[in-house]
């Protein structure tokens, strides 16, 4: 009976895991658009000020009928209230104004007035921050307020964590950075230290402008003349993020004989060194009266002999094997045994 029961859940088993493995090739990689970018698929992440995109994939699949909003509802859930609205004019050629979301990010559900909500997908905000580390291997090292020689190598620290993980189709990641140097005159560039910094790929949540395949680290003496500069990330593609998401903050450093690398710019005080006035005292016209002393009777001391006697060191008591000591035992309990 008890072989009949185990072979029994050992089939339902089998029957389990092929249905997960079906489940999990039909919803397949989370994330990933397809077969263009502009493509939306269900649980995507889509992001504001992009242009042109296609939700008819979020439809009722049985009546296909167009949708016509993306509602937020309260606790991410379709059955309490709508908490905020999104219109959709075109399901087909849809534009994600950052007007309509605000500051809302999060869940919404496709909507239809006849199928009600249908699926649902991410809306974010497309962001990127940057930093100035030591170049590999010490990444974890910040150059926040420390001053390093013009031979110190740098790379940059990039991160956009949703559109790092999420702009992308299959394993293409169409979303590119440049990184801009203001010179100490005000002139912009992406050279910075003689190499090419435009055209980063936003391939990961993050990453280091010094990793393989990338433009490398930076030697701080090979940047420019003296002076203060300053980097930020700026959008590239797509087209839309270029002309309406935000730059990262600026990073600023100062160039000089010595380089101080900041956050921000700290002012070098200047100390003012007061004169020290020098008074002469004019030697005297009449010579002074000789003292006579009476002579000192000096003591003649006892010479002391450096020579110390040697300090006899106490003897270390020396520890006794551990074998000696087990077979000693050994022989304690035989004589008791002997003598019980």
């Amino acid at each position: 009976m008890g072989i009949m029961v185990a072979e029994r859940f050992r089939g339902r088993g089998r029957v389990i895991l092929l249905v997960l493995c079906i489940v999990a090739l039909s919803v397949g990689p989370a994330g990933a658009r397809g077969p263009t970018i502009r493509d939306i698929q269900p649980y995507d992440t889509i992001f504001v000020y992009e242009e042109g995109l296609d939700l008819s994939a979020l439809r009722n699949a049985t009546t296909n009928n167009p949708i016509t909003a993306l509602h937020r509802y309260q606790n991410d859930r379709p059955d309490e209230g709508i908490t905020k609205t999104i219109p959709v004019a075109d399901d087909t050629n849809f534009d994600l104004l950052d007007f309509f979301v605000g500051e809302d990010y999060g869940t919404y559900y496709a909507f239809n007035p006849v199928d009600g909500a249908t699926t649902y997908v991410f809306v974010r905000k497309p962001e990127v921050f940057l930093d100035v580390v030591l170049a590999y291997p010490y990444h974890n090292e910040p150059l926040k307020g420390l001053t390093v020689s013009p031979n110190t190598r740098i790379a940059f620290r990039v991160s956009a964590p949703e559109v790092g993980a999420s702009y992308r189709v299959g394993n293409v990641y169409p979303a590119t950075i440049d990184l801009v140097l203001t010179t100490p005159s005000g002139a912009e560039t992406t050279n910075i230290g003689g190499i090419n910094h435009a055209g980063l790929n936003v391939s990961s949540p993050r990453f280091y402008t010094d990793d393989p395949g990338r433009p490398g680290a930076v030697r701080l003496g090979d940047i420019g003349e003296p002076g203060v500069y300053s980097v930020r990330a700026v959008w590239r593609t797509p087209e839309s993020f270029d002309a309406y998401a935000p730059d990262s903050e600026p990073v600023t450093f100062t160039v000089a004989n010595r380089i101080g690398v900041e956050t921000t710019p700290t002012p070098t005080a200047t100390a003012t060194v007061r004169p020290t006035a020098t008074r002469t005292t004019p030697a005297p016209t009449t010579p002074a009266p000789v003292e006579t002393t009476q002579p000192v009777e000096t003591a003649t001391a006892t010479p002391v002999s450096t020579e110390t006697e040697p300090v006899t060191p106490t003897p270390t008591a020396t520890p006794l094997p551990v074998a000696l000591v087990v077979a000693a035992l050994g022989v304690a309990l035989f004589v008791v045994g002997r003598r019980g």
